[in-house]
């Protein structure tokens, strides 16, 4: 899922993480997705780091090793799952003694997998990495109630080259580079309709592939001194679509440029800090002519900028900081506003942090990130920034027991301009392609609660448990909605659940074998289409994995995914793939 582009404190990485990074999206609360589309997002290095308390480790849940299903999901993993380092796909084979790495397997559906990756220069002064990664699926699914079957294609594949090195005393130059390609088809059902006229099915062109192409270029130079520490950066990226609405139309062109920096001053040592950080994201939009479509509805090019004063204090078994973010919006979405960006944690018992913070964002919803979250998304009408003022926190964990890790946690969030995803329906008999999502924008606000807990067991048995039950308020103030719905009591959070449940269990009883599996539910789903509002199928996700490793350059595994045969859609309209199975193979090298 592509992160936010806001204030990167890199000074203070430590303090304000919690304030600064955490994604605000709604469609972000799938907290769990099955397709992993590696993200590009290179970062400067820390240039110091407060002082830090004493180790709790945080009970996070456990995510699988790039548990690869190719298509039961057409949206990217959001921050929760992370990139693994490499030589570590699918198996557990250790990598770090050596400089590359190849993975591979196949499986039912056609679905493919593949990495590979080299560490060119690795040394105390600097390194050079090149990898490649190649996703696809080229099988039939079947949708739900009906007989009806469609090819679902997916091909994703992605190199980046990654360099960076010391070039002083303390200071670090980043250099990298990736261009990434995505090809699929509109294979959803044509449950759309024309406001002009009868939609003729049978014209809807599920065969050919539309291609999202992405070039990234970053730049980055961190360091300190005795009394200061600074950060410049600037990252350049280039999004466009094969296709528009049809396959004569050129799709939207986007191109974002973003200046970063961060620069602070130690007030007698490194537990006391005051600083300054600031980001500027421009955004400029080459758009072709849409047909049948006013201009006006489209992208414009704006910019969005985000200013962070902040003061970072700590001790040995607590830490605080205090900022706030002054954030600006051009163009038609001109906006001006400000929020808390405040953290702390303090250790209030033997092996129990207590945390608890507040901040605000800008969620930019360019026409790259809303792909990342949802590739059947219309580009054709623009979406206006996402505007939150608070998103706040609190919690406590702890190591209560020997392996017995809990997080219990709560918190709130008010958001302008929230999106939602839905079907679209702006549909006519002149285009190829309809089986588009589009986007609901209101404002809403989510209290949301839960608790994580993990026990691991002789590294024999490693279980962990994650729930989350979320309340949304989302408002209806009349902004176009009237096609969709004439209530005026409040609308749903579509297509993200009320409860979420992530559980993983892993065996090992040899010292080479290791046996997961997992279960993921969802439930408490809401779609609106057209002017009907469905409640959705729960999600019910259960796999399995077996993985050998033979020695530390090879390893093989076995995966089952879907083993309750379920026919469900996690986007509305699309279905996942039903139960298949995936072997392949990682070589360390």
């Amino acid at each position: 899922m592509k992160k936010v582009h806001t204030i990167k404190i890199l000074t203070a990485t430590a303090a304000l993480s919690v304030c600064v990074v955490t994604p605000i999206q709604a469609q972000e609360q799938l907290t769990r997705e099955m397709t992993l589309e590696r993200e590009y997002d290179p970062t400067v290095q820390d240039a110091s780091k407060i002082n830090r308390l004493p180790e709790v480790k945080e009970p996070a849940v456990t995510k699988r090793p790039i548990d690869y299903s190719p298509f039961t999901s057409p949206a990217d993993p959001p921050g929760e799952l992370t990139v693994l380092p490499p030589g570590n796909i699918l198996t557990e084979t250790v990598h770090n003694k050596r400089r590359g790495y190849f993975h591979f397997g196949g499986g039912m559906y056609a679905n493919l997998s593949g990495d590979l990756g080299y560490h060119i220069i690795d040394n105390e002064q600097g390194k050079l990495a090149l990898f490649v990664t190649h996703n696809s699926t080229g099988g039939s699914v079947k949708f739900p109630d009906d007989n009806l079957k469609r090819k679902a294609k997916l091909n994703d594949n992605l190199v980046c080259l990654d360099f960076n090195q010391s070039v002083g005393r303390n200071t670090v130059l980043n250099l990298g580079a990736a261009y990434g390609y995505t090809g699929f088809n509109y294979y959803g059902r044509s449950f759309l309709y024309s406001l002009s006229s009868t939609h003729v099915a049978s014209t809807d062109d599920f065969e050919t592939s539309q291609a999202n192409r992405t070039v990234n270029f970053n730049f980055g130079l961190s360091g300190s001194g005795n009394r200061f520490g600074y950060m410049f950066g600037a990252d350049f990226r280039h999004f466009d679509q094969k296709y528009g609405w049809r396959k004569d139309l050129d799709g939207i062109r986007e191109d974002r440029f973003s200046p970063k920096f961060d620069l602070s001053l130690f007030l007698g040592n490194a537990d006391r800090r005051i600083g300054i950080a600031g980001a500027l994201d421009y955004f400029n939009y080459k758009y072709p002519h849409i047909y049948n479509r006013n201009d006006s509805t489209g992208y414009k090019s704006h910019l969005e900028a985000t200013v962070t004063p902040y003061f970072l204090v700590g001790g040995e078994t607590w830490r605080l900081a205090l900022g706030a973010n002054i954030m600006f919006i051009s163009g038609d979405s001109l906006q001006v506003f400000a929020s808390p960006n405040i953290s702390v944690e303090a250790q209030v018992a033997d092996r129990t942090v207590f945390y608890a913070g507040a901040r605000g964002e800008i969620r930019s919803n360019d026409a790259y990130s809303l792909s990342r979250l949802n590739r059947y998304m219309d580009h054709s009408i623009a979406v206006k920034p996402s505007r939150t003022w608070l998103d706040a926190k609190l919690g406590i964990r702890s190591g209560i027991a020997a392996g017995f890790q809990i997080d219990v946690s709560a918190g709130y969030r008010n958001t302008k301009d929230a999106i939602f995803f839905i079907p679209s329906i702006y549909v006519n008999e002149n285009m190829d392609f309809t089986s588009y999502s589009t986007v609901l924008r209101t404002d809403a606000s989510l209290l949301h609660a839960g608790a994580a807990l993990k026990y691991a067991w002789r590294d024999r048995i490693d279980f962990s448990l994650k729930g989350v039950y979320n309340q949304w308020t989302v408002q209806y103030d009349g902004r176009n909605y009237t096609r969709y719905t004439s209530s005026d009591t409040g609308m749903k959070p579509y297509g993200l659940p009320e409860v979420e449940l992530n559980a993983d269990l892993t065996v090992k009883p040899l010292a080479p074998l290791a046996l997961t599996l997992d279960y993921y539910l969802g439930s408490g789903r809401y779609m609106l289409a057209g002017d009907r509002e469905e409640r959705m199928e729960d999600l019910h996700d259960l796999n399995f994995r077996a993985s050998w490793n033979f020695n530390d350059t090879f390893g093989a595994y076995l995966k089952l995914n879907n083993l309750l045969f379920q026919n469900q859609e996690r986007i509305y309209g699309y279905p996942m793939q039903g139960f298949n199975a995936m072997v392949g193979i990682n070589l360390n090298f």
